[in-house]
């Protein structure tokens, strides 16, 4: 019985005797109204993201990813504003599936999604990113012409509480080294 509470200690952060053993807190829950959500893509509507990404990024240090498709492969344009394209869905999907239930998503415009990291410290956002790459390649996104291949590139910045800075144009560049670099997709600094 010793290892199964130990085992149970380790996955709650709790010690037996019920003191919290984790090193950082965990953010804070952010209550997300159903009018916050995009109901075309299931992600959050990108005014109320942006709104969210200034207020974390003043109070704990985090990541922004952007991730965009690099090549449309096959993908026929079907969707408008109102009616997204079934691949634009599948690939809203796929990133939701790889990234922490504190993480937010937003459909930004095109094939371009952000996600604010809440809390993450580097490894845990190139871990995350390299998960939206594998999740996204595990998606089989089926066209009236066959399957669809999408390749996709992730950039992101880090940020710190108090310090000012466009963490939106920084993820930006890193997200133009990652399209443009031929060795990894990912790129974040």
């Amino acid at each position: 019985m010793g290892t199964f509470k130990n085992w149970l200690a380790g996955l709650t952060g709790r010690g037996s005797d019920g003191v919290e053993r984790r090193q950082d807190a965990r953010p804070s829950v952010i209550k997300i109204d159903p009018s916050d959500m995009d109901p075309a893509s299931g992600a959050l509507r990108t005014d109320r993201f942006m709104s969210m990404l200034a207020a974390e990024q003043a109070q704990r240090p985090g990541a922004l990813l952007l991730i965009d498709m690099a090549e449309r492969v096959g993908i026929a344009e079907t969707g408008n504003a109102e009616t997204p394209s079934e691949a634009l869905v599948l690939m809203a999907l796929a990133i939701r599936q790889a990234v922490r239930a504190d993480d937010l998503v937003t459909h930004v415009e095109g094939y371009r999604f952000a996600v604010l990291l809440r809390g993450a410290p580097q490894e845990l956002a190139d871990a995350i990113a390299q998960r939206i790459c594998e999740s996204v390649d595990d998606t089989v996104f089926m066209t009236a012409h066959g399957i669809a291949q999408l390749d996709i590139a992730v950039g992101g910045a880090m940020f710190e509480p108090g310090k000012s800075r466009d963490i939106y144009t920084d993820a930006g560049l890193a997200l133009d080294a990652a399209r443009t670099s031929e060795s990894y997709r990912v790129s974040i600094g």
